[in-house]
């Protein structure tokens, strides 16, 4: 009856061979149907591998991982939650994946401060910001994080002076277009021109041609979106011949996610993104993950979500052992979750900030043919970025503007401008004049070294 009950709900129990009352509870959930499915899967995959590196178990102790499909709906993530909290008693949760599951999840969260999540993949930067509350930790990314310094470097590096962004309408690209705005317009960008479409859109055809109407006027366009879409719009992009447009064609944070990137063909040579993860790290902790990844689920590259799940249930078993397995002791767990020392990671090394996100590497990375296969490169990194980016000691400023919408900030220079003096200060916009943009960006060429 039970198992017949989990079907129905949509949750599926993985567990170690022993079970009774002594074992930890785990609760996942991420979409595992439906079009963001990969961001669901892949989540778990990472998790799954990291949970049998130690054999299901921690200090003799079984662990029971407790699975549930969210759908992609921020509803069947309240739902999934008060489940795993009321009947499945779990003792921490994994996810979810998506922005606006995110967003759900957070709000639950602060009004259950004794259940510890673990963000899956889900980037809202507001959930460890305005929304900040101590039992969620996010061991990934927020949506302006991975993408403002791409901004600077548009910028100060590429030249570009104006961009049309092309994106997908929901949370995650809102957040990322708004970073991208910060560091292009700051460091001496004059326009973004946003142009959103249906999450799902897969013809194109419009926007190319609206996008041929506006060659001459932008410099490059950026494509702001993932999945089935992102590939859409690549071999768009190539079928109408938009590089005779626009010779630069960027791409925000998923745009070449590894589990599409081989769909997009060899004129995908040459893309540029950021992200938190770039396959082509050479760190010795990313080599053995590669590894181990392929030999379990056949991936030859893995992609980000990959990565954020195997690092998330790596934090809990770090913080398992800072709290030498008492995950019962629910503050006193929550409180060793803020201190694991994640050196050893894939992506490099990185810590949480005081809000729960990572203070970690960003990397520049250019798609590559090696071995007849595409894969991310890094080919610069910005060292140490917060999830704040070169606001830091600002963080009160920062957080006194309106959040990140659609269409905020504003996309030209002068409005632009004009709003941050509101929060910022005249002060502020000297400074920017004096150096031209931001100071001290720690910026290096290639990868550091392992």
């Amino acid at each position: 009856m039970y198992k017949m009950l989990c079907a129905l709900l949509g949750l599926v129990i993985v567990a170690a061979p022993v079970m009774g009352q002594n074992e930890i509870r785990i609760g996942f959930m991420g979409p595992l149907t439906g079009w963001a499915w990969v961001y669901g899967q892949y989540v778990l995959e990472g998790v799954q591998l990291g949970l049998e590196e130690v054999g299901y178990q921690f200090r003799g102790r079984p662990i029971q991982l407790i699975i549930g499909d969210t759908r992609g709906e921020s509803e069947r993530v309240v739902d999934l939650l008060e489940q795993f909290k009321v009947r499945d008693k779990v003792h921490v949760v994994i996810g979810p994946s998506l922005g606006h599951e995110g967003m759900a999840a957070v709000n639950w969260a602060r009004q259950n401060p004794n259940v510890p999540i673990v963000v899956g993949y889900s980037a809202p930067e507001d959930m460890t910001m305005r929304l900040k509350t101590r039992n969620l930790v996010r061991p990934g990314w927020t949506g302006p994080q991975t993408i403002l310094h791409y901004g600077w470097y548009a910028a100060k590096v590429l030249g570009l002076k104006r961009v049309i962004m092309v994106g997908q309408d929901y949370a995650f690209p809102w957040d990322q277009a708004a970073g991208f705005i910060r560091g292009f317009i700051e460091n001496g960008g004059e326009e973004v021109l946003r142009i959103w479409h249906e999450v799902e859109l897969m013809d194109f055809g419009a926007i190319m041609l609206k996008l041929q109407g506006l060659a001459g006027k932008y410099d490059a366009v950026l494509y702001n979106g993932a999945g089935g879409p992102a590939i859409a719009f690549f071999r768009a992009w190539v079928e109408f011949g938009m590089y005779q447009y626009y010779p630069i064609l960027l791409g925000g944070s998923n745009f070449t996610d590894p589990g599409s990137l081989p769909e997009f063909g060899p004129e995908a040579v040459g893309l540029l993104t950021t992200q938190f993860y770039s396959p082509g790290l050479t760190n010795p902790f990313n080599i053995k993950f590669k590894e181990r990844l392929k030999e379990r689920f056949g991936h030859d590259v893995p992609a980000y979500p990959h990565v954020q799940g195997y690092d998330a249930i790596r934090v809990i078993l770090k913080a398992l052992e800072l709290v030498d397995g008492n995950i019962e002791d629910t503050d006193a767990f929550i409180d060793a979750l803020y201190k694991v020392d994640m050196s050893d990671s894939p992506r490099g090394p990185w810590r949480f900030d005081e809000y729960g996100n990572p203070i970690m590497n960003i990397y520049l990375q250019r798609v590559e043919l090696i071995d007849g296969k595409l894969i991310n490169v890094p080919i610069g990194t910005f060292i140490g970025v917060s999830q704040f980016g070169p606001y830091v000691g600002w963080e009160a400023v920062y957080l006194a503007q309106p959040p990140n919408a659609r269409d905020y900030p504003p996309g030209t220079r002068e409005e632009y401008m004009a709003e941050i003096r509101k929060y910022f200060g005249e002060e502020y916009l000297l400074m920017l004049e004096k150096h031209g943009g931001w100071p001290n960006v720690n910026f290096i060429e290639g990868e550091p070294k392992p």
